[in-house]
């Protein structure tokens, strides 16, 4: 089975951060970086958690207008240890533009609607739409809208959060699935990703948490 999981770092803590990142290493796709972390680390903090040979995903989900959220991606592209940027798909399609125009290879990904909302599967088809017509590599949606979007484009990315181990609570989450249910519905799609966090590093061992998660999709 591919590694398809990126491993949601949702905190201020570096040092635990760091402690994660080499517990999940060997079985991750990749770490995903929220505002809260990165106004900690900063870069140099992104250039450390690269070191570990983990795509990183910087998820500051950018909404402003055109000609800042232009300069804003070109500032994360020259870190070079970016691979993936959110900016958010209601930002318009000028917006999405202008970003796509200064990503480099900075693969840009549109949030549609957040995983903690309830939404309607028209909403995430209309914003999906955005996304491809403005270039983006890929979007954030929930698994239950994975078979959707994927019928749209085959050449879209897309990142599933809220996705959580087949007994844990769902927390802030509206819209989920669990970790087997979404290696069903994707397959051998690989160009599909899931984001997790708070399962595997809020109780016990990271390590041994993500281990379980994907042993629990055999």
């Amino acid at each position: 089975m591919k590694k398809n999981i990126f491993v949601a770092l949702d905190f201020s803590n570096f040092e635990k951060a760091l402690d994660i990142a080499n517990s999940v290493k060997n079985d991750a796709a990749g770490l995903k970086i929220t505002n809260e972390l990165f106004a900690i680390c900063g870069k140099e903090g992104l250039k450390k958690l690269s070191d570990f040979g983990l795509e990183i995903f910087l998820d500051l989900k950018i909404l402003d207008i055109p000609n800042t959220v232009k300069k804003t991606v070109a500032s994360i592209a020259s870190l070079k240890t970016v691979k993936y940027l959110t900016v958010h798909t209601s930002g318009d399609s000028d917006m999405l533009k202008a970003a796509k125009e200064s990503s480099g290879q900075l693969e840009l990904l549109g949030v549609t609607v957040l995983t903690s909302q309830l939404s309607s599967k028209d909403k995430v088809k209309t914003l999906t739409d955005l996304a491809i017509k403005s270039g983006l590599s890929g979007v954030i949606a929930s698994a239950q809208e994975y078979d959707l979007v994927r019928l749209m484009s085959k050449d879209l990315k897309i990142f599933c959060p809220g996705i959580r181990g087949a007994y844990d609570k769902k927390d802030d989450q509206k819209r989920v699935k669990s970790y087997s249910e979404f290696c069903k519905i994707s397959k051998s799609d690989a160009k599909a990703f899931c984001v997790i966090g708070r399962p595997i590093y809020e109780n016990g061992d990271a390590g041994q948490n993500i281990k379980k998660i994907i042993q629990s999709a055999d």
